[in-house]
């Protein structure tokens, strides 16, 4: 996979341009779209009434990159894959593609001498994702996209419509059901896990800078190390850490090597990394399999003023839910295997009175544990 930058956009033939007070002093919204009204503002509407928290299946482009990603839908009827990326500060970002083909109107972003540094914003209508609209929000582009090519020529190009975390936070929760490859969005009701003993709960944060920008710092366990990371679901990998958290980790982790590697993040480049496969790594109160995870450098630039980013192959086999309303991660356990009257008769062996254990067996059950964002479809 490479990334391919475009040639400038303003001056190109469809492409318009806009000045930055006409972008910014716009309102922004978000509704069901079976409620008529719109009452616009600068935060969702409290008055829209959802009918149900809506579903929506997972982007076909889940297989290959196991980022959460659905489809969504523009104004003018073109669908995208929608990156639901918390990895991301700003509310949507858009490439030199989507510009193109929908002549979206565009104020690039110069340098002091008036060069153009890649980088600009742009006016996006509406976005729809399931039966909840976006729309005019604050969309920021990248004159560049990723590419799979064969022999320099392009097999697929990358056309993800990325919604960050300032637009992903005015939901009350958003759920991230991959045991059925569905997302659920909830722009009312709050979230009520059922069977509340199979839940964890783990706190998190959100930060945000001057400019806007929103950063979702989670704490969890890791090997039962103690951490503080971004979480990242715009990324399928596991965990990307800096070398100081790997050498508190390693001592807990036994025999496990790294290799020297590269990472690609899109709007960044490769990365140097030293990557590893942990067979069995505890990740709150949850075993994860075959867990992946890359080790940089202290000052690379994806772990700069971080410990580190938590992915989504940690979660593939499970739900985990954003509850907004009250800055938890919820993440379903499995439940316990009740094992059968045949295997308790054959594991169960009598004794004397004088010698039966406190828990009346000698036998026990275990549970079954069971972009910044690579780019491709």
């Amino acid at each position: 996979m490479v990334v391919v930058s475009s040639k400038r956009l303003e001056g190109m033939a469809g492409v318009s341009l806009i000045s930055p007070n006409d972008l910014m002093s716009g309102s922004y919204w978000a509704k069901d779209i079976y409620n008529g009204s719109r009452k616009r503002s600068n935060q969702i509407d409290g008055d829209t009434e959802q009918r149900d928290p809506c579903r929506i299946k997972y982007h076909s482009s889940y297989s290959v990159n196991r980022w959460m990603a659905v489809e969504g839908k523009l104004g003018n009827g073109r669908k995208y894959p929608v990156v639901l990326d918390t990895g991301a500060s700003i509310p949507l970002f858009v490439n030199d593609i989507h510009i193109m083909e929908n002549k979206l109107t565009a104020y690039p972003l110069k340098s002091h001498n008036g060069d153009s540094v890649g980088w600009g914003m742009c006016y996006l209508p509406e976005l729809l994702i399931g039966q909840v609209t976006l729309a005019s929000w604050p969309c920021f582009y990248r004159e560049q996209h990723t590419e799979l090519q064969l022999l320099g020529l392009p097999l697929v190009k990358g056309k993800a419509v990325i919604a960050g975390l300032a637009a992903l936070r005015r939901f009350k929760y958003i759920s991230f059901d991959s045991v059925r490859k569905e997302v659920e969005f909830s722009l009312e009701r709050v979230f009520k896990p059922g069977q509340l003993d199979l839940w964890a709960q783990y706190s998190f944060a959100i930060e945000e800078d001057l400019g806007g920008n929103a950063l979702l710092f989670v704490k969890i366990p890791i090997a039962g190390e103690e951490t503080e990371l971004q979480l990242d679901t715009g990324s399928g990998r596991g965990l990307a850490i800096t070398g100081e958290l790997w050498e508190k980790m390693s001592k807990k982790i036994r025999r496990i090597k790294l290799k020297k590697g590269r990472d690609l993040y899109p709007y960044i480049g490769w990365l140097v990394c030293k990557q590893g496969v942990v067979p069995k790594l505890e990740v709150g109160n949850r075993i994860v399999k075959n867990a992946k995870m890359s080790v940089f450098p202290n000052d690379s630039p994806i772990v700069e003023q971080r410990s580190g980013l938590l992915g989504m192959q940690y979660f593939q086999d499970t739900i985990m839910v954003l509850d907004f309303e009250r800055n938890l991660m919820w993440v379903k356990n499995p439940p316990r295997r009740q094992p059968s009257a045949a295997i308790l008769q054959s594991r169960y062996v009598p004794q004397p009175r004088n010698m039966l254990s406190s828990s009346g067996t000698i036998c026990e059950f275990n549970s079954k544990n069971p972009f910044i964002t690579p780019q491709l479809f």
